[in-house]
This record gives structure tokens, sequence and C-alpha cells, in this order.
């Protein structure tokens, strides 16, 4: 970091909040008629992406069998009665407790 930017960051230091915050606000008014490159992070935040472009970017897969999506978390011994009885149970004592 060159020196005058450096005395430049401890003079803001040194303003109050406000003072701060227009200092801010003059720095991005200035830097907003700026065209970045194609390849600059700026120009690759404002780029927007389609669902599609998300999904491929994260390497996921469809779910194609349901029974695979629930023996992550759904435990061997219990079935959906079980849990619907369990969630009825604690409604209703949510409900005796208010």
């Amino acid at each position: 970091m060159n020196q005058d930017l450096q005395t430049l960051i401890e003079k803001a230091r040194k303003m109050s909040p406000s003072e701060q915050v227009e200092l801010i606000a003059a720095l991005f008014q200035s830097l907003s008629h700026i065209p970045y490159p194609k390849s600059s992070p700026v120009a690759d935040f404002e780029k927007s992406l389609t669902i599609e472009d998300i999904i491929q970017s994260q390497k996921t897969k469809p779910v194609t069998d349901i029974a695979n999506l629930a023996a992550d978390f759904w435990p061997d011994e219990e079935s959906a009665d079980d849990i619907i009885a369990y969630i009825y149970q604690q409604r209703q004592e949510d409900r005796l407790k208010h």
C-alpha cells in the first residue's frame, strides 16, 4: 500500500461515522461510472444466473427415487404414521401450554 493511500485511510478513520458514510457514498458514486471489464468481480456479481446455471454449477443431480432421498434422514424403525402421531401429540401439548 502506498504512503498516500495509507495517509488517506488514517484520516478517514478519524472522521465521524456520518463523514465516513459520506466518503463511502462519494467513492461509490465515482466508481459507478467506471466500465468494468467483463471478467471483473463486479461484472460477475452483476451477471444474473438462471436456475439451470446454478444447478449446473453446484453439480447437483435430480432426485429420481424418493426412497433414496428419505434414506438419509428417515429412521428405518419408524413409519410415517409414527411421525405423524408424534407431531400431532406435540401440537396438542403446545396448545395446552398456551
